[in-house]
């Protein structure tokens, strides 16, 4: 991705320069059948914390909230734009955001940039469609954008494989989807033989990680992961035992792509079939002991992966029923490697496998609402085999049982209550969200420690001008377990209330 200074008033600028001439999200003919459209989104977001940290979670970030503080007061906008002709065309997009909280001397400069403001271009490619032949069609695009198969909803597996996401931004109230799942440089095309049969494939020439939250931001729970991260501990609320941070070992630019095949075997049933080697852009710690018994440690991605994935959606009753099974081999897990008697989980290559069955129900009008939706998610992943690993430069270290557990079961739901015409110019929605680690613990395919649990409400009110203003109450549930792996629930003290507000033009 390309990072620029924060510069929220340029954008503001370009903005009012185009709605000067035009109305907001108007077309522009710009002659000879060449035509633009655009639209943007100004958001507004705050959220304080509510609880009091817990003294057994001694991650900085949980060190630099207090209860009651702010842990957002962000301003960002969202510009979209697509110049055509036909059935060509190239299609923008970029994002600027600027947080007050993160304007402070107790962040490091990686946490003030990437959680305090910065501009950035999202999608820009190339794209064109054609017939070919009577009853067939081919869709290229070439360029920055993202490709996502697969049928996960809440807990990805395959769409993860193919590209980076922002987690710095995934816990803000309002942000755009569009800039949490990040575009990568690729070229792609997807091929309908018929209606009822399609081809697709990607490859990709670059790779770019998955961006998580800085050590002191409000979401971070570790001091060894991101741009700015120096501190590896032996164990939780221990100094910096492992000394210094050496260079990332990452994988080549190039070397990813996949290929894919969907068909129909009846108006309600498809099943999908598909390849992927890809490159992990999780980032994982890689410890080294010296001879003088000093240490340091790196970031590793696992490079070269195979994943091999089948899909199936269909329709029983007022449920639309998805399922996703993807097996992975030499994907990484993390091994119960130790150091003088501490826990120093490592990074070895394994072969996973995770099933994901999920399905979407509309109720339609009922006595709760004119509109009730729920969606609802079951995913399990098994760890059917682990390569023995040690820590480098100490003999006797290699072993393949895992930190964690070989499995793990985890559901998430979210059910949203439609109001409409609420008052004569606002509706309402009602988004209530529930997830649950069932049983066991792995390194993707869940959401925490064994028990974890989060539950949100909120209030979503629209105007028909197009503003939009929500509230929302998140807790997390479940005692810390700080020191036990399987169990730990490093966010359980970090419940807080938001609000948002955002105006699409």
């Amino acid at each position: 991705m390309t990072a620029f200074k924060p510069n929220l008033l340029a954008l503001a600028v370009v903005a009012a320069g185009i709605t000067s001439q035009v109305q907001a999200g108007e077309s522009i003919e710009m002659g000879n059948g060449l035509t633009l459209d655009w639209k943007g989104t100004l958001s507004y977001s705050a959220a304080a914390r509510l609880e009091d940290r817990d003294d057994s979670l001694t991650s900085s970030g949980n060190r630099n909230f207090d209860e009651g503080d702010l842990t957002a007061n962000r301003l960002s906008l969202l510009m979209e734009g697509r110049l055509h002709k036909g059935s060509s065309g190239l299609v923008m997009s970029a994002s600027t955001f600027y947080d007050d909280v993160y304007q402070d001397d107790k962040f490091t400069d990686d946490a003030q940039k990437y959680h305090g403001g910065y501009t950035r271009l999202l999608d820009f490619y190339g794209y064109t469609s054609f017939e070919v032949g009577d009853s067939s069609y081919l869709d290229l695009r070439a360029g920055k954008h993202v490709v996502a198969w697969g049928e996960a909803l809440f807990m990805p597996s395959m769409s993860l494989a193919q590209g980076p996401s922002d987690g710095t931004k995934s816990g803000i109230p309002g942000v755009e989807v569009k800039d949490i799942l990040l575009p990568e440089d690729q070229v792609s095309a997807q091929f309908e033989v018929n209606p009822n049969w399609s081809l697709m494939a990607h490859a990709q020439y670059n790779w770019h990680p998955v961006q998580v939250p800085e050590p002191g931001s409000y979401l971070s729970t570790s001091e060894a992961v991101g741009e700015g991260a120096t501190c590896l501990s032996a164990a939780p609320g221990e100094p910096c035992y492992f000394g210094n941070r050496r260079g990332n070992i990452e994988p080549d630019k190039t070397g990813q792509w996949g290929v894919g095949t969907r068909f129909r075997t009846s108006l309600e049933t498809e099943w999908g079939l598909y390849y992927l080697n890809y490159h992990d852009r999780i980032p994982l710690t890689e410890v080294t002991v010296n001879p003088d018994f000093s240490a340091d440690y790196r970031i590793r991605y696992f490079d070269n992966i195979n994943l091999y994935g089948a899909t199936m959606t269909t329709s029983l009753g007022m449920a639309s029923v998805a399922a996703e099974v993807t097996y992975k081999e030499g994907a990484p897990a993390l091994v119960n490697t130790s150091f003088f008697g501490s826990p120093v989980p490592t990074a070895a290559r394994a072969d996973i496998l995770q099933t994901n069955v999920n399905a979407i129900v509309n109720f339609g009008r009922s006595w709760l609402a004119d509109t009730v939706n729920l969606t609802t998610e079951l995913a399990y992943v098994d760890i059917l085999d682990v390569d023995t690993q040690g820590l480098n430069g100490v003999p006797g270290s290699a072993t393949n049982d895992l930190y964690y557990t070989n499995h793990g079961l985890a559901f998430s739901s979210s059910l949203s209550l439609s109001y409409p015409g609420v008052t004569e110019s606002w509706d309402l929605s009602v988004p209530i969200s529930y997830s649950h680690q069932l049983s066991g613990r792995t390194l993707t395919g869940g959401i925490g420690g064994e028990g974890d649990r989060r539950f949100s409400v909120g209030a979503d009110f629209t105007h028909r001008t197009g503003l939009q203003v929500g509230v929302k109450y998140l807790t997390y549930m479940g005692d810390a377990n700080a020191d036990i792996p399987v169990h730990q629930k490093l966010l359980t003290d970090r419940d807080n209330i938001s609000l948002s507000v955002k105006y699409a033009f």
